[in-house]
């Protein structure tokens, strides 16, 4: 040994930096001791400081009573700080409900005992026996023998110091890189102090009196330090990574089952131990055929009927395989959708369907035929007049119904992929056959034309759309502005808009000179059902607004005192309407 560094007390004055250096740490941390896990972390770095400082002051210390006496707070600091970093990691990965739990109150109630037999260890010398000073380096450096007891104590301490460690690298492989350096720095830091310890318990060295741990806080302090200050470690807790998951099946509203790669049931929420017939507890390490025998990980599955409390439920079910970080398969996730409601709505709504369009339609012809021959053998103009007014009020009702019924076959052909449509020939068929003369109307004598509709699109416009349901659109939208339009030639232009064009859509403006669409009917579009004193007139709109929505686009109505623009944006690129941009997605209608 050099004989300046023999004559300087250096494991001492190491030893009370460290001890400086974890309180100047704890002042930092202070304003975060309310965050997850905040104020354990304190109190692992206070147990630290204790132990450093305790230490470094007893190397000054020869005399044998006194000397024993500081190792009260070295051995209480070794007891807590196990306590205080398992409590520690408990909370910052999610697991705070176990701290109130009675392992962990067993584990502070041992460390307390421990703590005791130190503090009563010259009565009984159940931890250590035959406390002797041996000078050092000219510090005062002890030597003693290590009793059963005592090994039983480092043995806690060092469980507890591991646990919290795997806790920590759980997170790491669990939660991917959000948490990932964070996690990894603290699971780790422990190692440094930990390797010494070992080495003084286990009496290894040239020097066993030697407890050189407090010398290596410092080095586990820094990768502490680094985790806070360069990973926002209380800003970015795992907590609230494990708490979501949690909640996202707990509070999703549908039953979930996890099974493992044997088909055995590992996690549940209560809606599936509702759905299960069981306690979500007893459920769990079952085989899914026990309580589901008719589902089927590997393929499509039909919805499946099961009688509950209050009557007979329908569930959609759905399944998605659960891989490792390799892409090896672990288990599957089963999502049962409780569609009772919509089942029942679907099929009141298919019979009321199908009565009413088909006894509405047979009994109307059959009206509008007595109409008929009723008016021939009436000659009482009035009379006529009124039998003419129920027998245009008949038709359109029967219109009305063949106009539901043909909006229902385009929407439903808008469920099916979309193609690319050329726009430009579409809307020329079109206007082909609304721009011919038309009897009777709006007014119009049958010599008159219908209406004067432009086509401005170039050739080349495409979308990708159903085609069925992107003529249905069209049609109905032309056909609103011409019959809304008292005018005896009304004007219609339908044009390619790019102001208005946004990333993968196209922009297409219908415009007209009629007196504009009702502000009442275009509210009614943004409503979840009509009342009987605000409706519209017709279903055109709504094929419009349904028919854009089903094609992924969106569609916006201006109203002028010089007509109405009606602003179309419908998708051009191979993407669906699940991927198109927020811009459009976020739009409401109209």
């Amino acid at each position: 040994m050099i004989p300046v560094l023999s004559a300087f007390p250096w494991l001492a004055a190491a030893s009370l930096a460290s001890g400086v250096v974890s309180l100047g740490f704890m002042r930092y941390l202070w304003p975060y001791r309310d965050r997850l896990g905040g104020r354990f972390f304190l109190a692992t770095i206070g147990c630290e400081a204790l132990w450093s400082l305790s230490y470094g002051l007893a190397l000054f210390v020869f005399d044998p009573a006194l000397r024993e006496a500081f190792e009260v707070p070295i051995w209480t600091a070794i007891n807590f700080i196990g306590v205080f970093f398992l409590a520690f990691a408990l909370e910052y990965t999610g697991r705070g409900h176990l701290l109130r739990s009675k392992a962990m109150g067993s584990v502070v109630a041992l460390q307390v005992l421990h703590t005791l037999l130190v503090v009563t260890n010259p009565l009984h010398r159940i931890a250590w026996s035959d406390y002797a000073v041996e000078p050092t380096y000219g510090l005062a450096t002890v030597v003693y023998a290590h009793q059963p007891w005592l090994f039983v104590n480092a043995a806690g301490f060092i469980l507890m110091i591991a646990v919290a460690s795997f806790l920590l690298a759980d997170t790491v492989f669990s939660y991917g890189p959000l948490y990932r350096t964070q996690a990894a720095a603290i699971a780790v830091s422990p190692i440094f102090p930990g390797v010494p310890f070992l080495l003084w318990l286990a009496e290894v060295g040239a020097t066993p009196p030697l407890n050189l741990t407090p010398l290596l806080f410092p080095v586990h302090l820094a990768f502490d330090m680094y985790a806070f200050f360069s990973r926002d470690m209380f800003e970015m807790v795992p907590a609230a990574r494990r708490v979501a998951d949690r909640a996202a099946i707990d509070n999703l509203g549908s039953a979930v089952v996890i099974v493992d790669s044997g088909r055995r049931i590992i996690e549940c929420n209560d809606e599936a131990g509702r759905l299960l017939g069981t306690a979500r507890s007893d459920a769990l390490g079952r085989r899914l055929e026990t309580h589901l025998d008719d589902v089927d990980l590997d393929g499509d599955n039909e919805p499946i009927t099961r009688r509950r409390a209050g009557g007979k439920r329908t569930y959609a079910v759905a399944t998605s395989p659960l891989t490792d970080a390799t892409g090896a398969a672990v288990g599957d996730t089963i999502v049962f959708q409780d569609i009772t409601e919509e089942r029942r709505r679907e099929q009141r709504l298919a019979v009321l369907n199908r009565v009413l369009r088909h006894n509405l339609r047979n009994d109307l012809n059959v009206v509008s035929g007595y109409l008929e021959m009723a008016e021939a053998r009436v000659d009482d103009e009035d009379v006529r007049r009124m039998l003419d007014v129920a027998a245009e009020n008949t038709a359109g009702v029967v219109e009305l119904g063949e106009k539901a019924r043909y909006i229902e076959r385009a929407l439903d052909a808008g469920v099916d992929d979309p193609d690319p449509v050329e726009l430009r020939p579409l809307l020329e068929e079109i206007t082909e056959g609304l721009s011919e003369t038309e009897p009777d109307a709006g007014g119009r004598s049958e010599t008159e034309p219908a209406a004067e509709i432009t086509v401005d699109v170039d050739d080349d416009v495409t979308v990708r759309a159903a085609p069925s349901l992107l003529e249905a659109v069209f049609e109905n939208l032309l056909e609103n502005a011409i019959e809304h339009d008292p005018s005896e030639t009304p004007t219609v232009t339908v044009r390619t808009a790019e102001d208005e064009a946004e990333p993968g859509f196209l922009a297409v403006e219908v415009a007209d000179d009629g007196p504009g669409i009702p502000e009442h009917e275009l509210a009614v579009l943004d409503e979840t059902g009509e009342t009987a004193l605000e409706h519209g007139s017709g279903l055109g709109l709504w094929i419009v607004t349904w028919g854009v929505d089903s094609l992924g686009g969106a569609v916006d109505f201006e109203v002028g005192a010089s007509g109405t623009n009606v602003v179309l944006r419908l998708p051009t690129a191979s993407e669906t309407a699940g991927s198109r941009g927020d811009g459009v997605a976020e739009r409401d209608n109209p």
